[in-house]
């Protein structure tokens, strides 16, 4: 015992000593770099000389066309992708090399972490990312329909996230598609031996002379109709274009702000402040120096920079006290106030605002918010207020005030205040009958008049909104109900069962068969345990998926899937997404989805599955269970980073389910040794039998993969000293892992 002790302790000093080095970002930047034109290359890979050295890279994210027929699964992969020929698919894939060898010519720079790339075995490859001047040459290709994105598991250098710069990617993706270029200009074939060209299209061209005074007059009318109708990715291309083929134009600082603007429009929203701040200092006295006054707290509010956005919204209401958009600089300079937590501010900031802009549209959202602040500080009598005065005119708003208002009634708990929320719930379902929020209403409503033991009362609506409402499939939350009223029966003869299956035979007699299966749901959930499984079969069984509402499928999916039923429990799943795609039950049908697909190998899947589980509201553990399947779908196509950031998230929250995180542990090892990177991946395989000594499946495979890590850097002691710990433990005997831990031993000579 004391053997293994110090052993673990060992470990955890180990990986005390190595964490950091795990997770720091080891770019290096490699400038005046040239092509090595004796090589071969093609689009993404690139034979690069620098300071006497020779390299070959990678692009990361983003996999260029083929060029010969060598890798003939991915040229077939690619030729459907474009939807073009095999040989359009080479042909390109040569215009690729070329437009890289013209592009390159005058030097450039390499940023990489030294992440090793598949190549061939006498070779080492890296991954990298390439930059001329500002450009990013994956982005160019991208745009020029020469390569498609592939492969983004690393997020930039510079501090953008992985997600924005992906969606500049898919940004110039759809440009190079609406204009037609590279493998996006279709099928058409030049004829065999045909000199390829490689000049960019027109309005990536180097200047032409301008023969007709008014033709830049013409291009920027023509680049702003873009903007008025809201074109913003064209719109930007056309501005990039005027501002190259213009340099002088007339309009040029309109064309800036076009182009600030049409980033802003497209969430881009650091590259669009970097522009607007240029913009101010180029152009201080200029006529629309207002309206970039305007867009540039814009931008950082949205880009969440609130702290920075909040004096320049004020700054704007003050000097610009008769614009149509001072009032809204004004509201969002409060809402910076609430984003960074000063409620008591914001409160007064809202409350004045509300004031005297009495008809603002942005009124009834400042009324929430100013609810939201007061309570945050504890007012609640004046939040309460706030809420109320959110009206049915308000639209959605009107239920959001509702259900924050919910929280302020339960904090203050009399049985006045109760009572008020039963009626401000029972008044919102007469104001608005044929809202689907109305369910929730009624439960609402109903949990109030329970707490103050109306309990009559509280039956008699629920029973009322599931008798009226429940055989509608697209309306969530009976069960809420359903759930209460089994424990509002106390000892009445029969009680809740018998209730419930007298309303159950009457809806199966009138047809209603979405109430039916409802009802035959809490029937089961009030039997025994051992019962359900069986019971949940038979109603499988007695009903067409279609006719199930939304939490009987959830409920059903789950109950199938011990049973062996998975392909009956995807069914249930998948017709649940299909009748309420944004549900409360979303989430966990796509985390199912995502488990299924995993285990089927059949990881793009999957990873669709786990990205809209996590973009759906969920509880904690669900969401933990989704960032878990994202990993390793990512892991299994080879996006190590990005899996190795989402094991990370699972391992640091509480809320993740035990058994997850050895798994995660030993997953980050297996992500860092695909790395070439086995020295890094001892400590996490350590953690797992330092901390996680109850999982003996996982702790045997720990085991194995930290002396075969050992062995990788040559440390053939600590390999077998790894290997004996392990033969100690009464858990590993019998196990295939002790097998081979013996064999190895054998091999080392121990």
């Amino acid at each position: 015992m004391k053997r293994v002790f110090s052993i673990a302790v060992g470990a955890l000093l180990f990986l005390c000593g190595l964490g950091g080095e795990v997770w720091a970002a080891r770019w290096q930047k490699l400038s005046n770099c040239r092509l090595d034109l004796g090589r071969p290359r093609d689009g993404d890979t690139l034979p690069v000389v620098h300071g006497g050295q020779e390299y070959v890279f990678r692009l990361y994210f983003v996999e260029a066309a083929e060029s010969n027929r060598e890798a003939s699964a991915t040229l077939i992969d690619q030729a459907t992708y474009w939807d073009i020929p095999d040989m359009r698919v080479i042909r390109v894939g040569r215009e690729a090399a070329a437009f890289v060898e013209k592009i390159l010519a005058p030097g450039f720079s390499v940023l990489t972490q030294w992440e090793r790339a598949s190549g061939p075995k006498d070779t080492t490859w890296y991954y990298a990312i390439v930059q001329v001047g500002e450009e990013d040459l994956a982005e160019r290709l991208v745009e020029e329909g020469l390569a498609r994105i592939h492969g983004a598991s690393t997020p930039p250098p510079d501090g953008t996230s992985l997600e924005t710069f992906t969606q500049r990617l898919r940004q110039a993706e759809t440009r190079a598609k609406q204009r037609k270029v590279g493998a996006w200009a279709g099928a058409e074939l030049s004829e065999p031996g045909a000199a390829l060209s490689i000049t960019p299209a027109a309005d990536q061209a180097p200047p032409p002379p301008v023969q007709w005074p008014n033709v830049p007059t013409v291009a920027f009318l023509r680049a702003e109709a873009y903007v008025n109708t809201e074109r913003f990715e064209e719109a930007e291309t056309a501005m990039r274009a005027l501002l190259r083929r213009f340099p002088e134009h007339v309009q040029r600082a309109r064309i800036e702000f076009y182009l600030g603007l049409s980033l802003a429009m497209q969430e881009r929203f650091e590259e669009a402040v970097k522009i607007f701040r240029a913009w101010l200092t180029k152009y201080p006295q200029h006529l629309m120096a207002s309206e970039v006054q305007y867009w540039l707290p814009i931008s950082l509010f949205y880009g969440g920079e609130y702290a920075e956005a909040r004096p320049l919204f004020e700054d704007f209401a003050e000097k610009n006290s008769m614009s149509v958009y001072a009032p809204e600089a004004a509201y969002r300079a409060a809402l910076c106030r609430y984003a960074v937590e000063d409620f008591e501010e914001a409160a007064k900031a809202l409350d004045a605002w509300v004031t005297a802009n009495p008809e603002h549209y942005f009124r009834w959202e400042a009324l929430v918010t100013l609810g939201d602040a007061l309570a945050a500080i504890g007012e609640l009598e004046p939040a309460k207020g706030a809420y109320l005065r959110v009206g049915k005119a308000a639209g959605a708003f009107q239920y959001m005030a509702l259900t924050q208002c919910a929280k302020v009634f339960k904090a203050l708990g009399t049985p006045d205040d109760l009572k008020d929320m039963a009626e401000a719930f029972a008044a919102y379902i007469r104001e608005n009958p044929d809202s689907d929020n109305i369910i929730d209403a009624a439960y609402q409503a109903g949990w109030a008049l329970r707490q103050i033991r109306r309990l009559d009362e509280a039956r008699r609506l629920y029973w009322t909104m599931i008798e009226l409402h429940g055989n509608t499939v697209a309306w969530d939350g009976f069960d809420l109900m359903l759930n209460d009223l089994a424990g509002m029966y106390g000892d009445e003869p029969g009680g809740f069962p018998a209730v419930v299956q007298e309303k159950k035979q009457k809806a199966m007699a009138d047809k209603r068969m979405t109430l039916a299966a409802r009802l035959n749901m809490a029937d089961i959930q009030v039997r025994p345990p051992a019962d359900q499984p069986r019971a949940a079969l038979v109603l499988a069984s007695s009903f067409r998926n279609d006719q199930l509402g939304l939490e009987t499928l959830a409920w059903l999916g789950d109950m199938l899937i011990p049973q062996g039923k998975t392909n009956e429990a995807a069914a249930c799943f998948e017709q649940l997404l299909k009748t309420g795609p944004e549900s409360r039950h979303a989430a966990r049908a796509h985390v199912r989805l995502a488990e299924q697909q995993v285990k089927a190998g059949k990881y793009a899947e999957a990873l669709l599955h786990a990205d809209a589980a996590l973009a759906n509201p969920a509880e904690p553990t669900l969401v933990m269970e989704a960032t878990f399947l994202r990993a390793r779908s990512l892991q299994a196509t080879e996006r190590y980073s990005e899996a190795i950031a989402d094991y990370s998230v699972v391992l640091a929250n509480r809320s993740t389910p035990r058994t997850l995180k050895p798994e995660a542990l030993l997953n980050i090892a297996a992500c860092l040794e695909a790395q070439d990177r086995p020295r890094q991946a001892l400590p996490y395989y350590q953690r797992v039998y330092v901390l996680y000594g109850a999982y003996a499946p996982a702790v045997a495979r720990a085991y194995m993969g930290s002396g075969k890590a050992f062995e990788k850097i040559k440390d053939y002691e600590s390999a077998a000293r790894t290997y004996r710990e392990m033969l100690e433990l009464e858990t590993m005997t019998g196990t295939p892992e002790a097998v081979e831990a013996r064999q190895r031993l054998t091999n080392l000579g121990s």
